[in-house]
């Protein structure tokens, strides 16, 4: 497994709540595994950086959503907030 991010904003309009939960199951099932941020996702997955991009096609508008998808070089992560 290696660690993946996946930052996003999705345009707010009339079908927003339904491409934010599709794209909330695709990352699901790619193991996400911190996700109590707005726009950006890890995830531990076997999956390439061209694979969970090919995955998001699915979830989000192209045309009106933005997506970046990277892999990290680094294990580590920090985190602070509630939980």
């Amino acid at each position: 497994m290696s660690l993946k991010g996946v930052t996003f904003n999705i345009k707010y309009d009339d079908t927003y709540s339904d491409r934010y939960d599709a794209l909330h199951r695709v990352l699901k099932r790619l193991n996400s595994i911190e996700d109590k941020t707005t726009s950006c996702v890890f995830l531990d997955t076997t999956k390439s950086v061209d694979e969970v991009h090919t995955a998001l096609f699915g979830a989000l508008d192209y045309k009106k959503d933005k997506a970046i998808v990277f892999e990290t070089y680094r294990h580590n992560m920090k985190t602070f907030g509630p939980k």
